[in-house]
C-alpha cells in the first residue's frame, strides 16, 4: 500500500480507491480487523506523503460465492468510517454497489451524507447482480441521484465506472441530460 502512495504522490495523484478487502470463510470479524489496522497504516502514512484514500464501497457477491468483499452494506462501511477519522480518509462512493443492497443508495447517502465522498462512481444496474452497466441500461435514477448529491453540497468528482471510451462518450451525454433534468 505505501508503495501506491508514493507513486500516487510522485505522479500528482489527489487520491487513489482502496478496499477494505475480502474474506473466504466465516471469519468476518478478524478480517474486517486485520483490514482495519492495514487501513489505519494507510492512512496514517497518506497523512504525511500527501494523497487522500478514498474507501470504495465494493459489491455484494452471491451466498454460494467463493469471495466475499468487505465494505458492501452501510454496516460494514460504517465499521471503517467511525474508525478512521481524517481529512485524508473518504469515501468514493459506488452508485451500482450501493443499489445491489436493501438500504440502497438512498440508504447510503442517508447513513453518510455527502463531505466524505471524494469520487462519485457511476454506472447503471438493474440491481440484481454486480455489473457496470452503461446509464439507461438499468434502473438507477440518475437524475434523483444528481438532485441528491447536489442539493446536499456535493462538489468533487463524477466518474464514468463502465464500458469502453464510445459508451463513455455516449454515457456522458445521458449522464448530463440527467444532471441538467436534476
Amino acid at each position: 500500500m505505501r508503495a501506491n502512495i508514493d507513486v500516487a504522490h510522485r505522479l500528482g495523484c489527489a487520491w487513489l480507491v482502496v478496499h477494505a478487502g475480502f474474506h473466504f470463510s466465516a471469519s468476518v470479524e478478524a478480517r474486517q480487523a486485520a483490514a482495519l489496522a492495514r487501513l489505519q497504516r494507510a492512512v496514517a502514512y497518506a497523512e504525511q506523503v500527501g494523497p487522500r484514500l478514498l474507501l470504495e464501497n465494493l459489491n455484494v457477491e452471491p451466498v454460494d460465492a467463493e469471495v466475499h468483499y468487505l465494505g458492501h452494506t452501510v454496516e460494514e462501511c460504517r465499521y471503517y468510517f467511525d474508525a478512521i477519522a481524517s481529512a485524508h480518509f473518504g469515501w468514493a462512493f459506488t452508485a451500482n454497489h450501493a443499489h445491489l443492497v436493501p438500504e440502497g443508495i438512498a440508504g447510503f447517502l442517508d447513513a453518510f451524507g455527502v463531505t466524505r465522498i471524494g469520487e462519485m462512481r457511476l454506472a447503471d444496474s438493474l440491481g440484481d447482480k454486480e455489473v457496470h452497466l452503461n446509464p439507461g441500461e438499468g434502473n438507477i435514477d440518475f437524475a434523483l441521484l444528481f438532485q441528491r448529491l447536489e442539493s446536499s453540497g456535493y462538489a468533487d468528482h463524477y466518474m464514468m465506472a463502465f464500458g469502453s471510451l464510445a459508451d463513455k462518450l455516449a454515457g456522458r451525454d445521458r449522464l448530463a441530460a440527467c444532471w441538467h433534468e436534476a
